[in-house]
């Protein structure tokens, strides 16, 4: 009997669960579904926003919830789908505009997704991330100034937005706003210590506002918390030849071939310090292993030639100048007639 009453009372039960009224049925699934997602049991959570939208179609935050679901399992062209039906039920939320924006733009759809921040902002001017989103869009296309903008108000919105300050300064080094940069970077560093990225363009922006000293300790720093990127060691490696530490640059070019072994632009690199150290015959083996990784790389061509100059093959050094020339560096042609290179 006890057996028979549970089985009765498990049925009652089911009934109850089924006869709740649709709109209640549907807000308990949208909630569960909701829990799942925060668990990232995401396809746990789209049955549960499949069953809540069966029960009640017009449910706006449901398609809203799905979409944003979908995009995290990275079904961008059904989020957009979703994104499409909560905003046809509301037009007036931001939140399914910056969605359907952040699918388009994982889509490829750039100018669509720009549409869809500009939407988002107009619907809510205080939410940053709508700003920040549009402004790298925009610096993408080379828009800095507008980008600029944009991150002006994601950071009037959040002035603790590390990655909008961060970004700022990018455009502003984009404008030749150089010391704003390094205020901006400066910040972002500030807000998000490791946000290396900032460490290291604000190196280079440095570099480039002839602050070689700040830009070494931004590099040194950068590097010692980081050891695996060939790009910085390259940077360094500039930084120390600008300052005539051509030993220091050598070490560094050599670490970054060591980590990308078919980076043309640090053999060459190392091929031009190894020039200012009169190592002619290492300046000619690091460009001729730049010129077999591009072999329209006229800068390696260039230094080529005056390896081969310095070790007496001046045919050779003639034929390399007139292909640097050829590749569009006019100085090569200087060279050639300055070392009485006769006619081809």
């Amino acid at each position: 009997m006890a057996s028979v009453a549970s089985t009765a009372h498990a049925q009652v039960d089911t009934v109850k669960a089924t006869t709740l009224p649709p709109a209640q049925l549907a807000e308990k699934l949208y909630n569960s579904g909701v829990a799942k997602y925060n668990q990232k049991s995401y396809r746990a959570a789209i049955l549960d926003f499949d069953k809540a939208l069966a029960a009640k179609p017009d449910f706006a935050k449901a398609y809203y919830n799905r979409a944003t679901t979908r995009y995290e399992l990275k079904e961008y062209q059904s989020a957009v789908q979703d994104y499409d039906a909560a905003i046809k039920l509301d037009a007036a939320t931001f939140g399914p505009y910056f969605g359907r924006g952040q699918a388009r733009e994982a889509l490829g759809q750039s100018a669509e997704a720009e549409q869809d921040y500009t939407k988002a902002a107009e619907l809510k001017a205080d939410y940053a991330p709508s700003w920040y989103y549009r402004g790298a869009l925009r610096f993408e296309k080379g828009s800095y100034q507008d980008a600029k903008a944009d991150f002006d108000q994601a950071i009037k919105a959040d002035p603790a937005y590390a990655y909008a300050w961060h970004d700022r300064g990018s455009a502003q080094r984009q404008l030749n706003n150089l010391p704003a940069a390094i205020q901006d970077y400066s910040k972002a560093l500030s807000l998000q210590p490791e946000l290396l990225p900032a460490l290291l363009n604000r190196a280079a922006t440095k570099r480039r506002a002839g602050d070689l000293k700040g830009a070494l300790q931004d590099y040194n720093d950068y590097l010692s918390k980081k050891q695996d990127n060939a790009l910085a060691f390259t940077n360094r490696g500039a930084t120390r030849f600008e300052q005539g530490d051509f030993k220091g640059a050598v070490e560094d070019f050599s670490k970054a071939v060591t980590l990308q072994p078919d980076y043309a632009y640090a053999w060459n690199n190392r091929a031009a310090a190894y020039l200012k150290l009169e190592d002619f015959a290492k300046a000619e083996a690091d460009a001729s292993k730049a010129i077999s990784l591009n072999a329209q790389y006229a800068e390696a061509y260039l230094n080529r030639g005056h390896a081969r100059e310095m070790l007496r093959h001046p045919d050779q050094a003639c034929q390399d100048w007139r292909k640097a020339a050829d590749l569009g560096l006019e100085v090569g042609n200087t060279y050639a007639a300055n070392s009485g290179c006769g006619a081809q």
